[in-house]
């Protein structure tokens, strides 16, 4: 396949870009978070993703070819209809952002002929291969790393036009997806820091966050929350009570956001939302974003930080499941940081 990928470099300024993206609500908010920074035009660039994730590439105004799995007909019809599609284009560079997954990789081959490509890989510089680009993501942020694949530099943005609201709105993020559970911060940690949060600030309303499927589990911290003495007039379970669109308006007139690494996170950063990320097993250096008005990272730094690293990192190995990263956070100590962050205009 190596003998039919174009070898020729093309500028990057006049080049269009198909992105496969296929997995990763966060993922694909960075990806056009760091498109917008580095100022390459949105027109230039068509997404290749799951058909689930329309709602997010319409909020975000993106152009996308969708792959629908609902049945396998569906399958292989639209993958034949979007290869041909591709095939089609011209001066077009293929870049694959699914962190080395071995089926996005055979599909960026199939779709790469006779085009330039680019993927990720964990070396430790970049290289390339045969007209292949490889961008190194080992121990770089990943917000640098996508910028290298449009051959550009990122530079975080100065949040001088962040939303700013003396909101008594609060919203709380407990959920982390599917993909990596152990991403969520545990609800015994969040009651006491919510707690402490209340003691200072008596006057928020508290507004937590998910889906229609983890309504439940929302509902299991709503009652823990007013178990703990927090009165049910200030709690709101908004799961699945909202779709994308009305969800980010919702989050736009809050006055913060507080979350564990999930999507949320990203979409309140893309957003210009005052956010705090609660940090273990993952870490803000290479999947978030840095410190700033509109960011507080809460980070323990332990030694064996982060454990996940790699999609096949051995998660939690070291710390036999018990994730110190988590569990050894003072949620008095966290509160006075988050009281200050939040009231620092």
């Amino acid at each position: 396949m190596s003998s039919f990928i174009s070898k020729k470099k093309v500028k990057s300024n006049n080049q269009n870009f198909i992105v496969l993206k296929f997995f990763g609500f966060g993922s694909i908010t960075r990806i056009v978070h760091i498109i917008d920074t580095v100022g390459i035009a949105r027109n230039k660039i068509t997404f290749i993703t799951l058909h689930k994730n329309k709602t997010l590439i319409d909020l975000l105004n993106l152009n996308a070819i969708y792959v629908k799995t609902d049945t396998s007909i569906a399958l292989i019809s639209s993958l034949f209809k979007l290869i041909n599609q591709i095939w089609k284009t011209k001066q077009s560079t293929i870049l694959d952002m699914e962190r080395v997954s071995n089926l996005s990789g055979i599909f960026r081959l199939i779709i790469g002929i006779g085009k330039p490509s680019c993927s990720f890989y964990f070396e430790p510089k970049n290289t390339n291969k045969k007209g292949h680009r490889f961008i190194s993501l080992l121990n770089k942020p990943t917000t640098e790393a996508i910028a290298e694949m449009f051959e550009k530099q990122y530079t975080p943005p100065i949040t001088n036009n962040l939303n700013k609201t003396s909101s008594n709105k609060i919203f709380i993020n407990i959920n982390a997806g599917n993909y990596f559970p152990q991403r969520k911060f545990s609800l015994s940690k969040y009651t006491e820091l919510i707690k402490e949060l209340h003691s200072e600030n008596p006057e928020w309303h508290f507004y937590l966050t998910g889906t229609s499927s983890e309504y439940e589990y929302v509902e299991l911290f709503k009652n823990r929350l007013i178990s703990n003495e927090i009165p049910s007039s200030l709690l709101f379970n908004i799961s699945g009570k909202h779709n994308l669109s009305e969800f980010v308006n919702n989050l736009k007139e809050a006055r913060v956001l507080i979350t564990n690494d999930s999507g949320p996170l990203h979409l309140a950063t893309f957003f210009k939302v005052k956010t705090v990320g609660i940090w273990g097993p993952t870490s803000s250096h290479l999947i978030g974003y840095k410190d700033s008005k509109q960011m507080l990272n809460l980070d323990l730094n332990l030694e064996c930080s982060p454990c996940f690293i790699h999609p096949k990192s051995k998660v939690a190995k070291h710390c036999n499941g018990n994730l110190p990263c988590f569990t050894s956070f003072k949620p008095k100590e966290m509160a006075l940081k988050i009281n200050k962050f939040v009231n620092d205009y």
